[in-house]
């Protein structure tokens, strides 16, 4: 039995992280808890049965004191630095929310507290462990639509996922807290899709980004086209603006077929030889479990870490790059 100790119990850990581990508690216990927010804290520490002797309002205090064999973060993406130093130099291994960081410089650093500390560090990329996802990036390495060379990726909505309001529920739209809006927050999930979906790596990156309806001081709309290694193109549109709601497109077309996502009502459609095929598509652990149970199952030396430091630096170059475009109004070459 792995233990685990929180850091951050906010919205995303209690409507995500939290039941996932409730379904895994033959692997993983929740043995604390640490939070500045008195509310999430006790809201947390109730849903886990966390006892409050174990509740923390100081991280520091609890990777101190308590026998933990890894930290699950989930806190502001400013956040993850210090918090990620911290939790190394005290030899813990990480599990840590998505982005890694908000600048290459953080990441850097991070990676060489957790080499210097050689303790096991994962990023959270939960949404390899959809079912029609995972069935169909199988299809693509096996050949199915031949060479892959055009993604299209679409999340087109009318506002930010609240945080919890013992916090600061907005925290997503302040540049100070997030490090930016839309694209680092929901885009970066269709950026390292689209990376391993066309099976290549980004090698020039140009974006229009910008703040269109909402009074906030970072994007929330994002418009990403990624040159890839292979020649071909991902083209990433995410928002915050659209209060109607996008069309949703999820689709990725090769040499010798398509995969598109939602198709006539089925999760997943295969376009090959002239007609459309829906396979079968069953994980036995999805979302945020699937995460959890795979990272246990690398700390004992059973699989490998689902998504590493390298894998999530990676990502974050290109949304970084994106930005960057956005503001020089130029290519960016990777």
């Amino acid at each position: 039995m792995l233990r685990c100790g929180i850091i951050g119990c906010g919205r995303i850990v209690q409507e995500g992280h939290a039941p996932a581990l409730q379904r895994l508690q033959d692997e993983i216990e929740v043995a604390a808890l640490a939070d500045p927010s008195p509310a999430p804290l006790a809201e947390t520490g109730q849903m886990l049965a966390v006892p409050e002797a174990h509740r923390y309002a100081d991280h520091r205090q609890m990777l101190e004191r308590e026998s933990l064999d890894f930290v699950d973060i989930a806190t502001p993406h400013s956040a993850h630095r210090q918090l990620v130093l911290d939790a190394a130099a005290a030899g813990r291994h990480i599990l840590l929310e998505k982005p890694m960081a908000v600048s290459l410089e953080e990441v850097e650093e991070m990676l060489e507290a957790i080499g210097r500390a050689r303790i096991t560090f994962c990023v959270i990329h939960n949404y390899w462990y959809n079912p029609a996802t995972a069935a169909a990036m199988q299809l693509i390495r096996e050949g199915a639509i031949g060479v892959p060379f055009a993604v299209r990726s679409e999340g087109m909505g009318g506002g930010h996922y609240p945080g919890t309001a013992g916090y600061d529920p907005d925290w997503r739209t302040k540049s100070s807290l997030a490090g930016g809006g839309c694209l680092i927050d929901n885009g970066y999930h269709n950026t390292y899709l689209a990376r391993h979906m066309m099976t290549s790596p980004v090698k020039r990156v140009m974006a229009s980004i910008g703040t269109h309806l909402h009074p906030i001081d970072v994007d929330d709309t994002a418009f990403v086209l990624l040159e890839h290694e292979n020649g071909g193109t991902s083209s990433i549109q995410v928002a915050w603006s659209v209060r109607a709601g996008g069309q949703g497109v999820s689709e990725v077309h090769g040499t010798e077929g398509s995969i598109d996502f939602h198709r006539e009502g089925h999760p997943f459609g295969l376009f090959r030889d002239g007609d459309w095929q829906f396979p079968d598509c069953q994980l036995e652990r999805t979302g945020f479990e699937g995460v959890f149970h795979d990272f246990a199952r690398a700390l004992q030396g059973k699989a490998e870490v689902p998504t590493t430091g390298e894998e999530a630096r990676e990502s974050l170059r290109v949304v970084l790059a994106a930005y960057r475009s956005a503001r020089e109004h130029r290519v960016i070459e990777l």
